[in-house]
C-alpha cells in the first residue's frame, strides 16, 4: 500500500520549516504522497507541486488546505483554491464536492485544536482523521475511529506537522490513489504518537522563530 503523509503545515501558516525542506525530508522517509495543509491557504500546497515537478523528485504531491468552517477544521484535497473560511462545515464541503475535491475532518473532539465537535458532521466528509499523532487525550483518536464506523467513513491518519522533525508520525495507508481508496474506504492508518521530546523542541524552535 501508499504511504501518505496528509497533514502537514508549512511556513505559509503557522508551521517552522519552508516547503522544500518539508518535501526533502518527506522523500528521505520514503512517503509515497504528500499534502500540504496549511491554515486556509493553497499556496504551500502548490508550492511543492511544483519543485517536485521541476526537480523530478520520487513523491507524488496533491493539493491541500485545512480550512476554518464555524464548525471547526476540515481538510481539503485537490482544490487549488483558497475556500472561504467560517462558513459552515456542511456548506464548505458542498463547495469542495462542486469543485471536484474531496475533505477529511482532521484530530475531531479535540475542542483546543479547533476539531469538530458534532457527529452530525461527520456525514458530509469523505473521510476522518482517526490517528493524530499529536493527541493529548489519547481517547479522542479512539472516539474519532468509532464514530468514523457509525457513519461509514474511512480512516485517514495525520501528523499534523509543523516542523520536518514531526513528519512521517500519522501516516495513511492507500490502495491507490487517495481518491479512490477513500470512495472504495480501501485506507488504513499507521502511526505512532509524536515523542514529546520532539513536539517540545519543534514548540520551542517555532516560538524563537
Amino acid at each position: 500500500m501508499l504511504r501518505a503523509e496528509l497533514h502537514v503545515h508549512s511556513s505559509f501558516s503557522d508551521g517552522k520549516d519552508d516547503v522544500r525542506r518539508i518535501v526533502d525530508r518527506a522523500v528521505q522517509l520514503n512517503i509515497d504522497l504528500l499534502s500540504v495543509t496549511d491554515h486556509d491557504t493553497v499556496a504551500g500546497s502548490l508550492e511543492a507541486i511544483d519543485y517536485v515537478r521541476d526537480e523530478n523528485l520520487g513523491i507524488s504531491v496533491i493539493p491541500g488546505v485545512e480550512v476554518t468552517t464555524s464548525d471547526g477544521h476540515l481538510l481539503v484535497f485537490g482544490i487549488e483554491r483558497e475556500i472561504d473560511r467560517k462558513m459552515s462545515l456542511k456548506e464548505t464541503a458542498e463547495i469542495v464536492k462542486k469543485l471536484g475535491g474531496i475533505c477529511v475532518i482532521p484530530h475531531p473532539f479535540q475542542f483546543e485544536r479547533k476539531g469538530v465537535l458534532r457527529t452530525e458532521l461527520f456525514r458530509y466528509a469523505d473521510g476522518v482523521e482517526v490517528f493524530n499523532a499529536k493527541y493529548i487525550v489519547g481517547i479522542f483518536n479512539w472516539i474519532a475511529r468509532r464514530y468514523a464506523i457509525r457513519y461509514g467513513k474511512p480512516f485517514t491518519a495525520g501528523s499534523d506537522a509543523h516542523s520536518v522533525d514531526e513528519l512521517g508520525y500519522g501516516i495513511t495507508l492507500l490502495d491507490g490513489d487517495l481518491y479512490s481508496s477513500l470512495e472504495r474506504r480501501k485506507t488504513g492508518v499507521d502511526g505512532r504518537r509524536l515523542p514529546l521530546g520532539v513536539w517540545i523542541r519543534s514548540s520551542l524552535k517555532r516560538r524563537i522563530q
